[in-house]
């Protein structure tokens, strides 16, 4: 016997969608059972990971509390959450953060993205200094993209941060505060040289007091030789540091009303963590440096109007955008910033 064909030429009892829709089904929940087995694994990983740092913090003397911990994010991510966040290092040393959230893409777990909660405090005890620093912000975001054992790239953004200072040193405490708009931090492995880094600052509106002109910052660096050492807890940058011109800022612009002022040189640190180096400055409307460079400095130091001074009295008059300014050598040497040879203040160990 043979079979009848239907209207459509197809035997009876075949029907090829039904077939396709049942491997169509298969196929979905293969893919499903597989990424969902492929989760599963990567947040085992993730969570092995975390106990492990943590012990290994207590192990050292340290610490490492993740409250009210969660680790979740199924299907696409693995989202860690930590309320607050509190690290210590056995020097007493410590950060805490209101709460942390860290995200790392399931189908691309290179790149990490960090969400930071405020109020944040850091305290520094060891050196010859006490430091504390208090910040609240009101958004602070980071990306990072992580090589094979390096970070290839990073980016952080913070919106509205305030931090306040205080230094406590030789009997005296020196408080300071400063606030802006918003701050930036771009840095990525050199396209040019694979070994060095390219850093950006933007820091928009910069202020210590009402009083005081709000400032807007620039930066662009290359920092030679830094990529090896990015996301690495036991890289030496003092030594790094130390070698010759070991940062060269490529273009450095403060700006406010109508101040402009323009820098580019080389930069390291001598073999007692002192900033040395050549900075020539070329700076338009002098007059007001001085109350431009005061959110950068403690509310006591008298270099902004020793700079400024300098500036007026020993600058070679020039052009700056059409605009008439001075332009003066600023030098590092010996724990002592000079403009040409006169001096306008000490420098302490940076590191």
């Amino acid at each position: 016997m043979t079979e009848t064909p239907t209207a459509t030429g197809t035997p009876k009892g075949r029907s090829p969608s039904r077939w396709k829709y049942r491997l169509l089904v298969s196929l979905v929940l293969l893919v499903v059972a597989l990424w969902s087995t492929y989760w599963a694994i990567g947040r085992g990983m993730a969570v092995d990971i975390l106990r492990n740092t943590v012990e290994v913090a207590k192990t050292e003397g340290g610490r490492l509390a993740c409250g009210d911990q969660s680790l979740g994010g199924y299907p696409f991510r693995f989202e860690l959450r930590c309320t607050p966040l509190d690290v210590a290092a056995a020097t007493g040393d410590s950060l805490s953060l209101g709460g942390l959230r860290a995200v790392a893409l399931a189908y691309n777990p290179r790149q990490l993205i960090v969400e930071a909660d405020a109020p944040a405090r850091l305290v520094r005890s060891a050196g010859p200094a006490g430091l504390a620093v208090d910040a609240t912000w009101r958004t602070a975001r980071s990306s990072a993209r992580l090589g094979d054992e390096t970070v290839a790239r990073m980016d952080l953004v913070v919106e509205a941060p305030a931090v306040d200072i205080a230094l406590d040193g030789a009997g005296a405490d020196i408080p300071f505060r400063v606030a802006a708009d918003r701050a930036e931090l771009h840095l990525r492995q050199s396209p040019e040289v694979a070994e060095d880094v390219d850093l950006a600052v933007r820091l928009a509106a910069v202020s210590t007091l009402p009083s005081v002109p709000a400032v807007d910052l620039f930066a662009d660096m290359t920092v030679a030789g830094a990529a090896p050492l990015l996301g690495r807890s036991d890289g030496d940058w003092r030594a790094l540091l130390a070698s010759r011109e070991a940062l060269a800022i490529e273009r450095l612009v403060l700006s406010s009303g109508k101040l402009s002022l323009q820098a580019s040189g080389a930069l390291w640190l001598d073999e007692a963590g002192r900033l040395s180096g050549s900075l020539p400055l070329t700076v338009a409307g002098v007059d007001q440096l001085a109350q431009a460079l005061a959110p950068f400095f403690p509310p006591e130091s008298t270099v902004p109007a020793t700079l400024q001074g300098a500036l007026m009295g020993f600058g070679s008059p020039v052009e700056l955008d059409g605009v008439p300014a001075v332009t003066v050598p600023l030098r590092f040497e010996g724990g002592v910033a000079r403009v040409g040879l006169i001096p306008i203040g000490r420098l302490g160990p940076l590191m």
